[in-house]
């Protein structure tokens, strides 16, 4: 499931190639949800209208993703997706870790800091049901409100956010032997780069 706002420098091009890599990699996948606005690009993803009705990111992710847990087409668990995701390696979603910073502190949203760059596994009758008002005064991470809540298991490492420009080692390297990685606000902007992923992942999917 994608919560996806309005703030795409590239009319949504890093979704195309993030959905491309989930459905390579993903053995258990059966839908692919999109909240928010429609991407054309996507026909036959199941689309959720919604608006960034909150001041800030993290009320509209919670909102959004409550949301799409109200929605019966939804599976009691799935993976919570962002456009900048890819993943790199087969697995199940089933058991896809609870990832968390090695030395993070989760602050009000709890011990462990679970804003980490991948997906995360949620069940939706838990996320509806977790104690986190759209009205809470400061600012929290849903993701690490519910892990931190639920207790889940936490596996420490592994977040990555790739680097474009000069003097970098090349895309590949950088991602090294990883199950996934995630980029910055740039770099999609970078030629390069995009040239990059339309090689790694070049054929259309089945939601396309």
């Amino acid at each position: 499931m994608y919560i996806l706002g309005k703030g795409s420098l590239v009319q949504n091009a890093e979704l195309r190639y993030s959905v491309r890599s989930l459905v390579q990699n993903m053995r258990d996948l059966d839908s692919v949800f999109i909240v928010g606005e429609r991407v054309d690009f996507l026909p036959t993803a199941l689309h959720i209208p919604a608006e960034d009705e909150y001041p800030k990111a993290w009320q509209n992710a919670l909102y959004k993703t409550r949301l799409a847990c109200a929605n019966q087409q939804l599976s009691t668990e799935f993976l919570l997706m962002n456009d900048d995701f890819f993943l790199t390696k087969p697995f199940d979603g089933a058991d896809f870790a609870y990832y968390a910073r090695e030395h993070g502190n989760g602050g009000s949203s709890g011990r462990h800091d679970f804003s980490v760059h991948c997906p995360m596994r949620l069940n939706k009758e838990f996320y509806a049901a977790m104690p986190l008002s759209l009205d809470a005064r400061g600012d929290f991470s849903p993701r690490s409100f519910y892990a931190n809540y639920y207790r889940a298991p936490a596996k420490f490492g592994g977040d990555f956010v790739i680097r474009s420009g000069r003097r970098l080692k090349q895309f590949d390297e950088q991602i090294g032997d990883r199950g996934f990685f995630s980029i910055s606000d740039g770099d999609m902007l970078d030629p390069d780069f995009k040239n990059w992923l339309a090689e790694k992942w070049p054929k259309r999917c089945r939601f396309e």
